[in-house]
């Protein structure tokens, strides 16, 4: 029971980690698309955003082992 609690914790820590991270990433780059209207911006601006979504994704994992 207690590998069950230990499982639960870490995943929810993990996806609090993701998106309390996550946010920051996605704000600035809505304020970017917004301020500056450009197609190159948008392209480049998603692209950006998988690739640091991935580091997100494996620094939380990481953290929360």
């Amino acid at each position: 029971m207690g590998d069950y609690h230990f499982t639960i914790n870490m995943i929810r820590n993990i996806i609090m980690t993701f998106f309390q991270s996550g946010i920051w990433v996605v704000g600035f780059f809505y304020l970017l698309n917004k301020t500056h209207s450009s197609k190159t911006i948008l392209k480049a601006s998603k692209i950006i955003m998988i690739i640091v979504f991935a580091f997100l994704l494996l620094h939380s994992i990481d953290i929360n082992r």
